[in-house]
C-alpha cells in the first residue's frame, strides 16, 4: 500500500546497518566493474544484482505483490516508460556527440563490455537479472527506506545521487550522465506509483533495447 510519501510503507529487516552495508558493497562492486581492468563485467554485475535484488525481497517481503490486473497495468506503464526513456536517450546520444569533443568515443566505450559475452546471453542477463535486480535494490530498498525516513522527494533525490555516484569510477561523462538521467526517471516512477512494477518492467525492457536491440552505435 502506498503511503503519504508516495512509496510503499513498511519496516525493513536489518534496518539501517544492513542498508549501509548493501550500499557500500554495491559501491565496491561497481568500482571494480568500471575501474579495475580484467574484471569479468557480466559475471560480476549479474551476480551482484541477483544478490542485491534477492536481499531486497528479504528485507521487504511482499515487494512484488500486486493483483494480476494491477501487474497488467504496470507492464503497460513500463513499456511506455521504456519507450519514452529510449527517445530521451536517442536525443541525448546525438547531443553528446555534438557537444563533447570525444563524445562518440565515450558512447562507444559504454558498449565495450559487449565483447565479453554473446549478445543473447547479455540480453537475457539484462532482462531477467541486471535490470530487475538494480531496480529492486535502488528503488524498492534504498529509495523506499530513505523516503520513509526523510520524505518521498528527499529520498528520491538522495537515491538518484547514490545511483549516479557509483558510476563515477567509469570516468566516462556520457555514462555518468546516462546513469543520472535513468536513475532520476526510474526513481520518479517509483515515487509516483508507489510500487516497483512499472520501473522494473521499464528498466528491464530499456536495458535490452538500448544495449542489444537498438544500440546507439
Amino acid at each position: 500500500m502506498a503511503g503519504a510519501n508516495g512509496v510503499l510503507e513498511g519496516r525493513p529487516r536489518g534496518g539501517w546497518p544492513l542498508l549501509f552495508v548493501a550500499i557500500a558493497a554495491a559501491a565496491v562492486v561497481w568500482y571494480f566493474l568500471f575501474a579495475v581492468p580484467g574484471t569479468p563485467f557480466w559475471l560480476v554485475i549479474a551476480a551482484a544484482t541477483f544478490l542485491l535484488g534477492g536481499a531486497t525481497l528479504f528485507v521487504y517481503p511482499g515487494t512484488l505483490k500486486a493483483p494480476v490486473r494491477t501487474w497488467a497495468a504496470f507492464i503497460v506503464l513500463g513499456l511506455i516508460g521504456a519507450l519514452a526513456l529510449y527517445i530521451v536517450f536517442a536525443i541525448g546520444n546525438q547531443a553528446v556527440r555534438v557537444v563533447l569533443a570525444n563524445g562518440a568515443r565515450q558512447v562507444e566505450n559504454v558498449y565495450a563490455t559487449k565483447a565479453q559475452a554473446q549478445p543473447t546471453l547479455i540480453g537475457l542477463l539484462l532482462f531477467f537479472i541486471v535490470g530487475p535486480g538494480e531496480e529492486l535494490f535502488w528503488r524498492a530498498w534504498v529509495q523506499r527506506t530513505l523516503a520513509a525516513r526523510f520524505g518521498g522527494f528527499r529520498g528520491y533525490l538522495v537515491t538518484t545521487a547514490f545511483y549516479t555516484l557509483i558510476h563515477v569510477p567509469s570516468m566516462n561523462p556520457a555514462l555518468i550522465g546516462a546513469a543520472a538521467i535513468a536513475g532520476a526517471f526510474w526513481g520518479f516512477v517509483y515515487l509516483r506509483y508507489g510500487h516497483i512494477g512499472p520501473g522494473l518492467v521499464s528498466h528491464a525492457v530499456w536495458d535490452v533495447a538500448v544495449f542489444i536491440l537498438f544500440p546507439f552505435h
